[in-house]
């Protein structure tokens, strides 16, 4: 693809995630006014910046429409989560150019390869309820298990715990 394609796409991309409009005008120069290198710079950043406002955009549905959840050791998605689904496959139609990489973590209650693994299945499931259910090609999945290593709360209370026992995405390429 031309540059000058690639900076459309850019512009697009960024303008449908909300990025300022100063960092807009910096994309329109990139083409054949621009050297390789400052071209590429401008290309990566806003390639970043987007990836990060996808990866919100994932983040937030989960805070709006409710967490994926599963049932106690297991890596069976609860019903109750098709509409986080929904919504989940909705923002990845309308970035159809994006791959997504489904994040599964526990708590530290356990034997933490069981709890890898655990990670692993549940990550799994939801690139296969996506697939599967919703038609998001599978091709712009991948799963990955991280068990306990990346807590982001306390693992000393249940609250916590519970934190910890989550799905994530992360927008991961273009």
């Amino acid at each position: 693809m031309k540059k000058s394609a690639l900076a459309v796409v850019a512009v697009l991309s960024l303008l449908s995630a909300g990025v300022a409009s100063a960092e807009l005008n910096a994309l329109k120069g990139i083409g054949k006014d621009l050297g390789k290198e400052a071209g590429k710079s401008v290309a990566a950043g806003a390639n970043e910046k987007v990836l990060s406002a996808i990866t919100k955009k994932l983040k937030k549905v989960q805070n709006d429409k409710g967490p994926i959840k599963f049932k106690t050791g297991k890596a069976e998605i609860d019903p109750s989560c098709d509409k986080t689904m929904t919504a989940i496959a909705s923002i990845m139609s309308d970035y159809p150019g994006f791959h997504v990489q489904v994040d599964g973590h526990t708590d530290n209650v356990g034997n933490p390869e069981a709890n890898k693994k655990l990670s692993q299945e549940r990550a799994d499931a939801v690139v296969k309820y996506l697939a599967e259910k919703k038609n998001v090609d599978v091709k712009r999945l991948s799963a990955k298990g991280f068990g306990d290593s990346k807590p982001i709360a306390d693992n000393k209370s249940k609250k916590g715990q519970a934190k910890n026992r989550r799905v994530d995405f992360t927008v991961t390429q273009m």
